[in-house]
């Protein structure tokens, strides 16, 4: 809130002077007086200046001080001073017309006053503006970072804010999830609802230059034909990085420099309070993580000391546990693509904890979470009414994840492994390796974003652990079974493998077989045919079925 033209007008000294041109921008803003009796003045203007002026560099003609005078209006001046009478009679005509035209302030100054005498009390009006914001300034810091220093919350940081300025304001994270809101108004909220429709119009959150750039703030105008209304939004910024935004909105006017103060200051305290956030969150993530490791490692026999550091951390696996793991699905490859920062990857994973975190909490209020990658591994004790239901529940509260994570990572797919209830803590980790057979095997069967449960596998739970002690011997069992086939599909574009799977399928019927493939009968048989001399294994014997039906689950196994 700096000095206006308009003010600087009503100091004593200037009481005889005279507005020739540019009335309706005796607004503008004032940072300081400077006296311009040098040709290339413009040149050394930097935005905001009150410029005084005689004309005595200038060349005599209208045409020479017309464009001494354009050059100071380009260079951003707030308004020119002109004191005839000695190097020029009056202000010629043309450069009062140009003063209209830009809506630029020139002022006629009576000849008797010293230019010394305007700038000595026009600096002092400047200076103790300055002061005054200065004190005001401290004061509002001061206000908001009481309420954080006092425990306070993201809504009395945005209720302060607000009772500030007089206007809405908005506190978001990175991601523009809303922490808190001020509304004044009853009709704030569809203003605010009215932006972010902008923002998911435009296909992203509409901060990426605000977050990467040097800007003060931002400012985002509801409709690019018109200046109000408009957003204006300041990032909150921890250790370079942005975690979140304070904005508010100009309905009808400006925000003033004082708006301006508290709309920083409160991204100040809000970095203060995400800061101490982010040291204890990161704390208690290696701390969890370090214990988990320490479980999965083998480090614990289930007895006090391994239920102690649980509870400690907020777990409880006295009872017995199940084991949740949560996994974002090619996510590597996903950053790779996307060609993304670090800073960015740990946002979508500290979101993505987050998110799961959420939903878990909903029911399982005593389970023990970390993330590990770009997993999230959960151990949930029984309810409760005990074991019996708890199965159903974690199913629902899997269905929640996804759910959640396709809201808050569209771009994103996620998939779930669950293991089975282990009532003795001494098998907490076997409910982990459950977990991951399952999200393992769901992965290398191709799917994405879903849920596969350990009993579910089948004869997958046996051939992935295969797999894993002796991937030697299993991919040798696929070259005998199912590798010709796929390289005579390849070879000669034949489809023998999808005959083979719909054979097994349909209880070797041949019929059922061509009738699913929309195929003759003697087509099927000749393929079927073409198997047995490729693989050395009947198609009509039960025992080399089942070598032939293991080798397709085999296949499905080793595509990952």
């Amino acid at each position: 809130m700096g000095l206006r033209v308009s003010e600087i007008l009503k100091l004593p000294i200037l009481t005889d002077a005279r507005v020739l041109a540019g009335e309706s921008g005796l607004d503008r803003e004032v940072t300081q007086v400077t006296v311009g009796e040098v040709p290339d003045i413009g040149d050394w203007l930097t935005g905001g200046e009150l410029v005084l002026s005689t004309f005595f560099a200038v060349e005599t003609t209208p045409e020479a001080q017309v464009e001494f005078t354009r050059k100071i209006i380009k260079a951003g001046a707030a308004g020119l001073m002109v004191k005839p009478g000695r190097f020029i009679e009056a202000v010629d005509p043309k450069i009062i017309e140009l003063g209209r035209k830009h809506n630029f302030p020139i002022v006629e100054i009576p000849p008797e006053v010293r230019w010394t005498h305007i700038t000595a009390e026009i600096s002092e009006r400047i200076v103790g503006e300055h002061v005054a914001l200065l004190r005001r300034s401290q004061d509002i810091h001061q206000r908001l970072l009481e309420i954080v220093i006092d425990g306070g919350s993201w809504q009395s940081i945005a209720d302060a804010s607000a009772e500030l300025i007089g206007r809405p304001v908005l506190l978001e994270d990175s991601f523009s999830e809303v922490l808190s809101q001020s509304l004044p108004k009853p009709d704030d909220d569809k203003l605010i609802g009215e932006f972010d429709r902008l923002r998911k119009d435009a296909g992203d959150n509409g901060r990426a230059k605000l977050a990467k750039g040097a800007e003060r703030y931002q400012r985002t105008p509801l409709n690019k034909k018109t200046e109000f209304p408009a957003m204006v939004t300041v990032p909150i910024i921890v250790s370079r990085d942005v975690l979140g935004y304070v904005s508010s909105f100009e309905m009808d006017s400006e925000l003033n420099e004082l708006d301006l103060v508290a709309l920083e200051s409160a991204a100040t305290v809000a970095a203060v309070e995400m800061g101490r956030e982010l040291t204890r969150m990161e704390a208690e993530t290696r701390l969890r993580g370090d214990f988990v490791d320490d479980l999965l490692g083998d480090e614990f026999d289930g007895g006090p000391t391994m239920l102690q550091r649980a509870s400690f951390l907020g777990g409880d696996l006295s009872r017995g546990s199940l084991c949740l793991i949560a996994d974002i699905d090619s996510f590597g490859e996903y950053v790779r693509a996307k060609k993304l920062t670090e800073p960015e990857v740990q946002q979508i994973k500290n979101r993505f904890f987050s998110s799961v975190k959420q939903q878990i909490q909903v029911s399982h209020e005593h389970a023990l979470l970390t993330p590990k990658s770009d997993n999230v591994i959960a151990f949930l004790p029984p309810l409760k009414e005990g074991d019996g239901k708890l199965m159903g529940i974690v199913r629902s509260t899997a269905t929640r994840i996804l759910q959640s994570c396709r809201e808050i990572m569209p771009d994103l797919t996620v998939s779930i492994g669950l293991g089975r209830f282990h009532a003795d803590p001494l098998e907490t980790r076997r409910a982990y390796r459950e977990a991951q057979s399952a999200l393992q095997v769901s992965q290398r069967l191709g799917e994405t974003g879903a849920i596969a449960t350990f009993d579910d596998m089948g004869v997958y739970k046996l051939l992935l652990g295969a797999l894993e002690e002796d991937p030697e011997e299993v991919r040798n069992f696929y070259e005998e079974t199912i590798a010709r086939i796929e390289a005579y599909d390849t070879q000669h574009n034949t489809d023998l493998v999808g005959t083979l799977e719909a054979y097994l399928n349909n209880n070797r019927s041949v019929a059922a077989t061509a009738e699913a493939l929309f195929t003759h009968r003697h087509t099927i048989r000749y393929r079927l045919g073409r198997i047995n001399d490729l693989t050395g294994l009947d198609v009509h014997r039960s025992e080399d079925q089942e070598k032939l039906g293991f080798g397709l689950k085999v296949m499905r196994l080793l595509r990952r």
